[in-house]
């Protein structure tokens, strides 16, 4: 999964977040570029809502 936001004209530049989902043995991790991760979980599906849940919402991350 990868997410970076459309670049403004004249804009700074804002945080980008690029969420990374990968397997270790039978758990799936979520991390992301500014530091941000969540636990490991054995769905998959849950790792990859966990990552959708970060970047619709960063919190002090960003």
């Amino acid at each position: 999964m990868y997410t970076e936001p459309p670049a403004r004209a004249g804009a700074a530049s804002p945080t980008v977040h690029r969420v990374v989902v990968e397997e270790r043995g039978s758990f799936c991790f979520a991390g992301c570029s500014c530091g941000w991760f969540a636990p490991g979980r054995r769905s998959r599906d849950r790792a990859r809502r966990d990552a959708e849940e970060h970047l619709a919402d960063p919190g002090p991350f960003d």
